[in-house]
């Protein structure tokens, strides 16, 4: 996934003054539930939109590039919870929670990867950049640590998004301007002091 970070970090310029952006991630929340409460399906038009965040059309069509009136929520909920006001850790349990679909507390590598494309493509079109996301980079950026067919828990997803460089580096770039230690990442071994441990050879290859 280097290449499509070093791409983000070469065209990120202006970012949206959208005010949803540094939002508190209790506020996140709030904002979620509502609209799993308002939408049957994981899309929303101008009008679900505001009745959700009540803010106007100029944050709506930040995500909605294509003028068709509808924004995936995904992708939405994704680029506001990278960059709200809270901890990497925080963040990425919410991140996670959002991709549990089956409330399972745990993810496939398909569901990783898809929260990945998401989390890109919000951030993208945050930053009004107009670059196709390299689908296959996640792919095999995702299959270079987790075996396939199983499953990922928060643990390892917190271990793995500490120690990826590619991560950190990306949360960097997006947060450079905010000038929060909020935005990097804690240590592995602080993490690793949080976090439940796992077995090694549970889902990840080698090198954890």
């Amino acid at each position: 996934m280097g290449g499509i970070v070093s791409q983000f970090e070469k065209q990120a310029k202006q970012k949206s003054n959208c005010p949803l952006l540094n939002t508190s991630l209790a506020k996140l929340r709030d904002y979620h539930g509502s609209f799993k409460a308002i939408c049957e399906y994981f899309s929303l038009d101008l009008h679900e939109f505001e009745q959700i965040f009540g803010s106007n059309e100029s944050s709506f069509v930040i995500w909605d590039t294509d003028d068709n009136g509808l924004i995936d929520a995904l992708e939405l909920f994704s680029g506001l919870i990278i960059f709200a006001d809270a901890k990497f850790e925080d963040r990425i349990r919410f991140l996670f929670d959002l991709f549990d679909f089956n409330e399972l507390h745990s993810i496939s590598g398909v569901d990783l990867e898809f929260l990945i494309h998401s989390c890109l493509s919000s951030t993208f079109k945050i930053y009004s950049i107009s670059e196709e996301i390299n689908e296959e980079e996640i792919s095999e950026f995702v299959s270079e640590t987790f075996i396939e067919d199983v499953r990922i828990n928060i643990s390892q997803l917190l271990k793995w998004s500490a120690k990826s460089e590619e991560i950190q580096k990306f949360f960097k770039v997006i947060r450079k301007d905010a000038h929060s230690s909020k935005g990097v990442p804690e240590s592995l071994n602080e993490i690793d002091s949080q976090s439940q441990k796992f077995d090694k050879t549970d889902s990840f290859k080698a090198g954890f």
